[in-house]
This record gives C-alpha cells, structure tokens and sequence, in this order.
C-alpha cells in the first residue's frame, strides 16, 4: 500500500507540511517519494498576452512587457528548483528515496497526470496563495480531490504525528475503502483507529458499523467505535475534536453520491471545516 508516494510542492509552508508528512508515510511503509513542482503556465503567458496588447501602439512596451515575462519565467525556474532542491536534501536526511521533478503547465492537470502512476497524493491543502486568498481551499486542491485516480492526502501548514486516525465510514464502497487504507496504517505503526458511522436516518446504517467494527476487530488493531446521530459534517467534525485525532479518513462519495453532486458532500463540507489532515479515498 502507498508504495509511491507524489507530494506537489510549491514552496509555501503547506507545500513544505506535505513534504514532511508524506517523509512520515515513507518511513512507516517503505515507500518511494516522487515529489513534483508545477510552474502555473498562467504566470509564464500572462506577460506574453499582455505584451501584444500595446505593442501596435507604442513597440517599446511590448518590448518591455516581453523582457520582464522573460526574467518571470526565469525566476519562476530558479525558485521551482531551489524547492526541489530542498526536497532532495529532505528526502536524504530521511534515508528515504525521491525523485524530483520541474514541470510546466496547468498545475491540477500536470498533478494528476503523474497521478497515475502514483498510489497516494500528498499535498497542501492551500498554495502559496494563501495568505492573500482568504480561508478558501485552493482551487488546485479541491480539483485534484474530485478527480485523483488514487487517495489524497491534504496537509495543513504544519505536519503532525499520524497517532489516532478517524474514518467516518459508511458502509460505501468507497469508505471500505478509506476503512482498509487506515488498517493499514495502523498496523505499521502504533496507531489507533476511532471508527465513527452516523445515523442519518439511512437504512442499514448500523449494519454497517456492526460489520466495520468485525472487521477491525480481526484486523487485530486497537480501535474505538462510535454509533452517533445528527449532521454527518457536524457530527464527524464535532467526534475528531473531541477524541483528539491526527487524521480524518473518508470516502470520496457515500450512497447519496447523485444528490452530493447536485448539492454539495459531507466530504467538501468537512474538507472545508476541519483543519486536521483529512485522507480522501476515491
């Protein structure tokens, strides 16, 4: 599980965070670390298109326009490479092995295009925009959850120790999936898991618990199980406070997968809220 490791770094202290928790992973599991920079081709063209705007007019400024797009592009380069190269003495420091790589493009479609030859993605859940952006995820990010062929991994601006993982499970596909990932994780070290199902109202919601909770009882690791009612998001956000956990773990999509299209999931509403590192499993 989580053999290859992809952390998108972008040389804000979230980028920096994803490195280190996916360090974490990478010793725990025995994982190889592809860590990737992405140069946004936005920054890169936007003087470019400017520069043709004047240039009819008055040739000078488009002149001056096409100079300092060269020396953004450069800069762009120069920084893109000094992350890296910090990444790479982290990886070293760690003993754990990492490739680098410099790319250029649309930064959620580069990122997930490397994906699919990744098991998990690790990053950020804001860029390096974020200080001016306000608390709104980047748009990278939320990108990259709804579309990411493998689970992602997103960091707030400092990594912490992964000691108590919570998984709001379901009884889904997908939380089984989220539900193994974190066996998983807990079997390599000494981890506890809180499994917590919520009764909605749906049907065959305690079924699922009961089965959950036979099935982390045969995994043979330690773990805490809660049957509660009320608001999924509130619910889930409310039980992770209160039993101090390191980690949310969720499915991408419950049974309700049509109407949380249409209006917006438990996962975007806890994703949005929660400022622990949250694990989404597609």
């Amino acid at each position: 599980m989580f053999e290859r490791i992809l952390v998108a770094v972008d040389g804000s202290e979230y980028g920096f965070a994803a490195l280190e928790q996916a360090l974490e992973l990478a010793e725990d599991l025995g994982s190889t670390v592809h860590v990737l920079h992405v140069i946004d081709a936005r920054l890169t063209k936007l003087p470019y298109i400017l520069a043709a705007l004047p240039t009819s007019l008055a040739p000078e400024v488009g002149s001056a326009w096409v100079e300092w797009a060269t020396q953004v592009t450069e800069g762009l380069r120069a920084l893109g490479e000094a992350i890296l190269e910090h990444a790479k003495t982290r990886c070293a420091e760690a003993q754990i092995p990492c490739q680098t790589e410099l790319e250029e493009g649309n930064v959620s479609r580069v990122i997930l295009e490397r994906a699919r030859h990744a098991d998990v993605i690790v990053m950020g859940r804001k860029g390096a925009g974020a200080r001016v952006g306000g608390p709104l995820l980047g748009s990278s990010f939320e990108a990259i959850v709804r579309h990411a062929p493998v689970p992602v991994l997103g960091v707030q601006r400092e990594a912490r120790p992964l000691r108590r993982l919570l998984v709001a499970y379901d009884g889904s596909e997908r939380a089984e999936d989220a539900l193994h990932v974190v066996i998983e994780l807990a079997r390599h070290r000494d981890r506890a898991v809180i499994l917590l199902t919520v009764d909605d109202g749906h049907e065959g919601r305690r079924r699922a618990f009961e089965a959950a909770r036979r099935h982390l009882e045969e995994a043979g690791v330690p773990f805490e199980a809660l049957f509660r009612s009320g608001h999924p998001a509130e619910v889930i956000l409310e039980t992770a406070d209160e039993t101090s956990s390191d980690l949310i773990a969720m499915g991408a999509y419950g049974h309700r997968r049509f109407l949380e299209i249409l209006f917006g999931s438990t996962v975007d509403d806890v994703m949005r809220r929660t400022t622990l590192p949250i694990l989404i499993v597609r």
